[in-house]
Parts: C-alpha cells; structure tokens; sequence
C-alpha cells in the first residue's frame, strides 16, 4: 500500500471513530432500523460464533487491539495507534453502542409514575420479605441455576419490552477480567465487540440467576443499566423454578430504599445466612479503593452515552417495577 492510500486510510478510520462516538442517532432510527432491524441479525450471527468457541471471543478481541496498539506505539507510528483505537471505537457503536440511544422504555409500554409512592413502596417491600422467607427453604435445597427455565421465564420479559425478535444467548464463559471483577464486585459484563456474556467466578449461587439475566437483557438491545436490572427481576420473579424465585426476590429487595433498622425476626435463619454470605464474600474479596476508582470510571462512562444518572440508574430498578403495569403473565403491559 502507497504512503499516500495508506494516510487515506488511516484518516477515514479516524473519522469514521470519531463519528461514531460523537454522532447520536436518532431514537426513532434506533427502534425500528438497529434495534429491530440490523442488531438481531447481528446478535444471532455473533451468538452462534461464539458458542463454537471455548474461550471468550470479546477477550480475544481486546488482547488483539491492544497488542495492534502496542505494536504501532513502539514503531512510533501515532497515526497508526489512533486509527487502531479509531476502528474499535466504529465497532464498539456499530456492534452493540447504539443501544444507548434507545428511547427508554417507559416509552414501549404502560407506565404511570402515580403508581410510586411510600405506601407503594413498603407494600412492595413487605411482599419482598414474604416471598423471600417463604421461598428460601426450596431454594436452598436445590441451589442449580436451570438456565432453561430462566431463558423460557426471560424471553416474553424482553420482547414486551419492545424486542421484536427472539435474542439468542449462551451461557457465560471465563474471562481474564474475573479476577477485576471479583476485586471490584462486578457481577458480570459483556463485551460489546463480541457479545460474550461473563460473569464473575466468586458469585453466589443465589447471585447467579438474576445477574445472568441482567447480561442477557443487554444482549438483547437494553442497553440501560435500570432496564437490565428491571428486566431480570421480573424473568425471576415469575418463573416457577424457586432458586430463579428467589434470586429475583433477593435482588429486588437489595434495589429497594432500606429501612434503617430491621428487627431479627423479620428474616428466616436461611434469608440470614444469605447476607452474611454476602457480606463475608465482600469484605475478603472486594478491594475498596479499586472498586471505588471502578465505579467512579464506569460512571463517567455511563454519562458520556447520555445516560444521565450515571451509575444511579442501577436503583431505578424500584420506579421500574412500580410503574410499570403487567398483565396475567407477569410480562410489561404494551403502551396504548
């Protein structure tokens, strides 16, 4: 290649980057041409490659830009470097980026934020403790995340949402970023390049249903951290299978405001020993100045997608569920 194709090139990559990071599609555009359009034709393609691999191809891909990177800086070829960080910057918005410009969906569906109030509130929490205690027995003696039943309880969830197509997903992989994760208490993650689903290695059994949604659900078009965790919840909730049950309860109460104070006998001995679990798994495992600098990252990430509240739309989860009516089947009431 000339020097002079090869400028061309490299200028068009860096344009093209910087379009896709700084140029916003409309919402409109969004729904109906990405998300309901040219994304699931991607998502499938990408979800059957990735299930012929053993390894996580999103992990793959990332150790390659940045050995690209490296490799230009030590040539000090800058151009080079930058037009490397450009394309992945183009795949990055091409590949899953866009999401964050859909319109949220509150807009897809029957939502009345009247239904939220404090009386709304502590109902929803009293039927959380309810269905907690009463289901932690089952729960426990079983402890097996049946990702079928998961998936079955799931799929009407995201597609009432607004999906008109069926996401295809796999279980999660390993990653080289687990041992990040479980320092910062990142639940899991994908990999927008790939779709690759992780999760962390040190989560829960009772964790694992209700996060493994919550990747799905960025899967399949939400991009939304609020959306993720109100979508998982509801996939929990109404399933039949109590582990499913059960984590779907767990993490909705953890998403409510807590009371102050709650008396011992207002959780089972089980419910119990679940936070103490998960307080110890903290404390021996999370690194609190990392975690810290983690959030403080992600949340300016959040807020350069537009994404207003930044890492606060994690507890959005409560307006969510509150405001937004379902039918028979549990599933998000379409907007009229």
């Amino acid at each position: 290649m000339s020097g002079s194709l090869r400028l061309w090139v490299r200028l068009c990559a860096i344009a093209a980057g910087l379009g896709a990071l700084l140029v916003h599609p409309s919402a409109a555009w969004v729904e109906s041409a990405y998300v309901n359009g040219a994304y699931p034709v991607w998502e499938h393609a990408a979800v059957a490659i990735d299930s012929l691999a053993p390894w996580s191809l999103g992990d793959l891909s990332v150790l390659l830009g940045v050995a690209l990177v490296v490799w230009r800086l030590r040539r000090r070829d800058w151009l080079g470097a930058l037009a490397v960080l450009a394309c992945y910057a183009t795949w990055f918005q091409v590949s899953w980026g866009w999401n964050y410009d859909r319109a949220p969906i509150e807009t897809r569906v029957r939502y009345d934020a009247a239904r939220i109030d404090n009386r709304t509130i502590d109902a929803l929490r009293l039927r959380a403790i309810r269905e907690l205690n009463r289901l932690a027995p089952r729960a426990h003696a079983r402890r097996h995340l049946d990702r079928a039943a998961l998936f079955r309880a799931w799929l009407p969830v995201v597609r009432a949402g607004g999906d008109r197509w069926s996401p295809s997903v796999n279980a999660p992989k390993p990653t080289l970023a687990d041992p990040f994760m479980n320092a910062t208490g990142t639940s899991g993650y994908i990999n927008p390049l790939t779709l690759n689903v992780h999760l962390a290695s040190d989560l829960l059994w009772f964790e694992r249903p209700f996060s493994l949604a919550h990747e799905w659900s960025h899967d399949a078009a939400y991009a939304r951290e609020d959306e993720a965790n109100y979508l998982a919840i509801l996939a929990c909730t109404r399933a039949r299978d109590p582990v499913l049950r059960y984590s779907g309860w767990l993490e909705l109460f953890l998403y409510l405001p807590p009371l102050p104070h709650y008396a011992r006998s207002t959780f089972t001995p089980l419910v119990w020993s679940d936070f103490a679990a998960l307080r110890k798994r903290n404390a021996q495992r999370i690194n609190a100045r990392l975690a810290r600098w983690s959030w403080h990252a992600y949340n300016a990430y959040l807020k350069s997608e537009r994404i207003a509240n930044g890492v606060e739309s994690y507890d959005e989860v409560t307006r969510l569920y509150l405001g937004i009516a379902l039918d028979r089947a549990g599933v998000p009431q379409a907007a009229r």
